[in-house]
Order: C-alpha cells, then sequence, then structure tokens
C-alpha cells in the first residue's frame, strides 16, 4: 500500500472511530451496530463499505471485525491522538520562538507527565527536576543552560558515587560554567564520575536521559533567553532511545570541557 493510500486509510478510521472501537473489543453483525452504535442504519452501511474497501475490517460469516491492518492503524491512531491531545493540553509550553518543532520528537509527549511555568510555579518546576537527578543513578543530558541549584546536587551525588553522569553544554552554558562555576565542575571532572562536553552551537532545549534506575526523558524547552517554559517527562521506549541517540550526535560533535 503506497503512502497516499495508507493515509486515507488512517482518515476513514479517523471518520469511522465510533463504529471500530465497537468492532475492536468483538465482532458484530451490522444490525448490531445499529443497534449499539448512535448512528443510522445507512451511516453504518457506508461506514462498513468504507472500512472494508481500505482494508480495515472483514466480513467473515455475516460479522464484521477487524482486519490485522486494521488493528495496527487503530494502535497508531490511539498513539497520534494521546501525542495530540498532551501537546494540545501543555500549548503553552510550545509558545516559544527556539526552534524546536523539528527537532523534538513526538514520542515524548506519550506517557508523559508535564509541568508549564505559568500553570505550575516556576521553583516547583526546578524542584521536580532536583529530584528527578537526586534519584537518577545514570543520566547524560544536552542542556542550553545550567541551573546553578542543580550543579549542588550533582557535586553531592557523584562524591559519594551515587551519580554516574556526562553532559554536553550549549555555547551559552560552557560561558557561564567557565565563568562562574569553573570551581565546582572542576570538583565533578575529578570525582571520576562526571563528564563535561563542550558544544560550539547554541541549542534549542534540553533533553536529559535517566537510565538508571528508571529509564526516561526529561525535556526542558525554554524561551530564547534561557528562561524555563516547562519539562515534558516521558518514560515512553521510543523517546529513552531518541533521546539517547540525540545526546550521542551531540556529544560526537562536542570536545571535553577544559577549565583553566
Amino acid at each position: 500500500m503506497d503512502t497516499e493510500k495508507a493515509h486515507a486509510a488512517y482518515m476513514v478510521l479517523h471518520k469511522r472511530l465510533s463504529i471500530f472501537k465497537r468492532l475492536i473489543n468483538s465482532p458484530a453483525y451490522q444490525n448490531q451496530l445499529v443497534d449499539e452504535v448512535d448512528a443510522s442504519q445507512s451511516t453504518i452501511y457506508r461506514a462498513l463499505k468504507q472500512l472494508e474497501d481500505y482494508n480495515l475490517v472483514k466480513k467473515q460469516d455475516g460479522m464484521y471485525a477487524p482486519t490485522t491492518f486494521g488493528e495496527i492503524v487503530y494502535t497508531q491512531h490511539e498513539r497520534t491522538d494521546e501525542i495530540v491531545r498532551t501537546f494540545a493540553e501543555s500549548k503553552r509550553l510550545l509558545e516559544t520562538r527556539q526552534e524546536i518543532g523539528t527537532v523534538l520528537d513526538p514520542s515524548v509527549a506519550r506517557d508523559a507527565t508535564t509541568l508549564v511555568t505559568g500553570e505550575t510555579r516556576l521553583d516547583l518546576v526546578y524542584e521536580y527536576l532536583e529530584e528527578q537527578v537526586s534519584e537518577a543513578a545514570k543520566i547524560s543530558g544536552v542542556v542550553p543552560t545550567i541551573f546553578s541549584a542543580m550543579v549542588e546536587t550533582y557535586l553531592t551525588q557523584t562524591t559519594a558515587n551515587q551519580l554516574d553522569a556526562e553532559f554536553v553544554f550549549g555555547r551559552k552554558a560552557t560561558e557561564h560554567v567557565k565563568t562562574n562555576l569553573s570551581d565546582e565542575f572542576k570538583t565533578l571532572i575529578n570525582t571520576g564520575n562526571f563528564d563535561a562536553y563542550s558544544y560550539s552551537g547554541e541549542l534549542p532545549m534540553g533533553v536529559v536521559v535517566i537510565t538508571e534506575p528508571v529509564k526516561h526523558v526529561l525535556v526542558v524547552i525554554h524561551d530564547d533567553i534561557g528562561v524555563v517554559r516547562g519539562v515534558i517527562d516521558s518514560k515512553d521506549k521510543a523517546a529513552v532511545t531518541w533521546a539517547i541517540d540525540w545526546y550521542s550526535k551531540h556529544e560526537a560533535e562536542s570536545t571535553p570541557l577544559t577549565l583553566s
């Protein structure tokens, strides 16, 4: 099936979702659907024909049931619907001039917790981030800014051999470390549990992946002057994979952070 037909099938399922949802539970006769779905007999007839034409349902022994292809399209529809709803509910989070649209993987909106400044106090957003770091045993990240309060948590955890961390810092973050936090980062690096890299370019958002003890991704979205707009915390497997790749890509394009 080519892309155009696959997209058309997806749209047919979306249009006939109430009927397909009934069939996903168990096969049904046409007259059952008339009784159980809030639609006329002619509407049910047209819907079933459309669903059949696009191989989303099949008729066997007079009953209609989803095809394997239909079940796959339905699963993807549910995932897409969840992503759209999550982003719609957190639309203030996305109101930034940072260019996140082409790089933020949609999977981060699945199985996600979102905190948006303006709806949640900024100090509570920072508190949430600090709590996630303090509970981590292994963490890596690509960040455009440094939260000074978090550095103390890194120092405590790495000194106690409770945290293995590696970070890529964007240009502004690197400058901030060298100007204001040089001694702290020398101590961090000397623990042997903290690796730091400098990336010469700007970064549109912070992406932190915690791989131990529980795999999840923290996406920290900023405005263009570095003020945090909010955070998305996702446990979706695809989001974790994307975040690991995001880190690896930037680490490969970075150099070890040097402090005088």
